[in-house]
């Protein structure tokens, strides 16, 4: 892994924590604070701009259940001052059984280094589709 490539893993680790603690102080400390950062929650409609980016996370911290959040199948890309993060979020929510599955969401995490540090730009999680094999099929 490069220099760059940990850099960006750790930057995605700190959301992660963000999320799980659900400390918004540390979200404010990951994401870059400009017009230009967007964000799709899990069924929801795109949000623009860090104020309404943060506002999202002010509200899902203030009225969700507490969780544990996991993140497997990690894919690091860098390209100069540009890098993307895809894998699978893991949610559990607070108190669930032991033989509960968690909510199983694909992610997407773009980050930009700026004055040296790796900021995020945009996440976007979406549920697991529940399609069949047959429905599986590429587009032609």
């Amino acid at each position: 892994m490069t220099s760059d490539e940990t850099a960006v893993a750790a930057a995605n680790l700190a959301f992660y924590r963000a999320l799980e603690t659900r400390d918004l102080s540390a979200m404010d400390q990951v994401w870059l604070h400009d017009e230009s950062v967007g964000c799709v929650h899990p069924g929801w409609h795109r949000l623009n701009g860090w104020s309404e980016v943060r506002r999202s996370w002010e509200n899902i911290f203030a009225n969700a259940r507490r969780w544990k959040v996991a993140f497997e199948g990690v894919r690091i890309h860098v390209l100069e001052n540009v890098a993307w993060v895809t894998g699978v979020e893991l949610l559990t929510l607070s108190g669930a059984d032991a033989d509960d599955d968690p909510a199983r969401m694909q992610a997407t995490n773009i980050f930009t280094r700026r004055d040296g540090v790796w900021r995020l730009v945009h996440h976007h999680g979406s549920a697991f589709a529940t399609e069949t094999a047959e429905e599986d099929e590429p587009i032609n």
